[in-house]
């Protein structure tokens, strides 16, 4: 049975205005738990954690990080990820390596996922897999772009011919045929 403390960084009028002006549900969610730390004084975190439904170590990550940087804790909550571990680049250095790809490629030069691996490959002077650069597409908004798929054997003629001869208008029933589904 844990008791939690809070710092006395905001009054109790200050922390319920921050939880009802809350823009965003997770934003929301961290003054909820400090408003309820502050409101209940004395009760156990499992208690806690409990009535807000959420799990004990949330609850206290989120009162630590309150009791540490006051009211702008939030910025210095990170939950998941390992960008830091797993990008070679900024994001400010990503971008500008994409707009010169994007650049080059208004002009024709790059056409493929792989001219722009071995671009930045040669940039970075080291090998990077396949993922980073999705990664790096889906993190600037780029998307895959590629024709439409054309059988080798298609014959236009006949799809032109075929467009020209297909009915403009559906044909009503004739007396004596059978609805299906009747």
């Amino acid at each position: 049975m844990r008791q939690i403390k809070l710092e006395p960084h905001l009054t109790q009028e200050k922390l319920r205005s921050k939880l009802l002006f809350q823009k965003d549900i997770r934003s929301f969610k961290h003054w909820q738990v400090i408003n309820a730390v502050a409101q209940n004084k004395g009760k156990s975190s499992e208690e806690l954690a409990q009535v807000l439904g959420i799990s004990k170590h949330i609850l206290l990550r989120t009162v630590r990080q309150y009791n540490k940087h006051g009211k702008e804790f939030q910025s210095k909550l990170q939950w998941g990820g390992r960008r830091k571990e797993t990008s070679f680049l900024t994001f400010e250095q990503e971008e500008k390596l994409m707009n010169t790809f994007s650049s080059k490629a208004l002009h024709g030069e790059i056409l493929t996922a792989k001219d722009i691996k071995k671009e930045i490959e040669k940039r970075l002077r080291r090998e990077v897999s396949d993922d980073y650069i999705w990664d790096l597409f889906k993190r600037h908004g780029w998307n895959k772009k590629s024709p439409r798929p054309k059988h080798p054997k298609q014959d236009l003629q006949a799809q032109e011919e075929f467009k020209k001869n297909f009915p403009k208008h559906w044909q009503p029933i004739l007396q004596g045929e059978k609805i299906l589904g009747q």
